[in-house]
């Protein structure tokens, strides 16, 4: 009752973040992993009071928020993200030493110059980039409110991470994922026309907008986790039947030439 009460409504995209989340933790049983999320899908790591204390010296935070699992012997037990304690070692340092993969990280370093670049071709075309403290495990997402467009992007992560994120949200953008009808070039005028591709499935939407960061950030000089992210979408044959080889092309093409050069 409890996980159908949490998933009801939930599309395929919900199913699949909810068994990533379940894999992360391997330090509790995951039916617990299935009361966290259900309490709080953003929590990055998790642990009793005496958990932090005793394995990473961690203090628990005044203002901190309890979450409740199930143990033998005992009604249930508090634990705590996280986020919600503080020691000497700072929580990124942490999570990157304590979790068995860095779902974001990248590889190699950008040049500055180009990433200013493309901060200020998102300028010129209209696209505002707005930093947030998103989760660990939250890299960015474009958004397209009632019209409006716009990219956010964690503040906790590097110009070389965020490059590949914004690189990402683009593609969504471009190959047609968000509905968005046209962009409008601020300082030469010009406005593109994108096209419609709604409906494809989350599935396909990230194949094709990870394949283009990764055809991207390669000429870079930049190595991304896309293997495993695209892995991890790859869920039947029909995902790749209906992946847009040429489209995926030339929207890298494209991106590259409005917003790299």
């Amino acid at each position: 009752m409890l996980l159908s009460t949490s998933l009801i409504n939930s599309k395929s995209d919900e199913f699949i973040n909810f068994f990533k989340f379940l894999s992360r933790f391997n330090h509790y049983s995951k039916y617990n992993s299935m009361l966290i999320y259900i309490q709080n899908k953003d929590v990055a790591y998790y642990g009793s009071g005496g958990f932090w204390k005793k394995k990473f010296n961690r203090n628990i935070k005044e203002e901190a928020r309890p979450y409740i699992i199930l143990t033998p012997f005992t009604p249930v037990t508090i634990v705590y993200d996280i986020i919600d304690t503080e020691g000497e070692i700072p929580i990124e340092e942490l999570l990157e030493k304590g979790l068995p993969f860095q779902p974001f990280s990248v590889l190699g370093e950008l040049n500055t110059k180009q990433y200013s670049k493309l901060l200020g071709k998102l300028k010129d075309w209209g696209i505002p980039l707005h930093n947030k403290p998103l989760s660990y495990f939250h890299a960015g997402y474009i958004w397209t409110p009632k019209g409006h467009l716009e990219i956010c992007i964690n503040t906790k992560k590097s110009i070389t991470e965020n490059f590949v994120v914004i690189i990402h949200e683009l593609a969504h953008l471009l190959l047609g994922h968000t509905g968005f009808e046209k962009i409008s070039n601020n300082r030469n005028k010009k406005e593109l026309k994108l096209t419609n591709r709604l409906g494809l499935g989350r599935s396909v939407e990230e194949l094709e907008a990870e394949t283009v960061a990764f055809l991207i950030a390669s000429k870079y000089g930049l190595t991304t986790k896309s293997a495993e992210y695209l892995a991890g979408y790859i869920r039947n044959e029909n995902d790749l039947i209906n992946f847009n080889y040429e489209t995926v092309i030339h929207v890298a093409d494209k991106i590259e030439r409005m917003f790299l050069s």
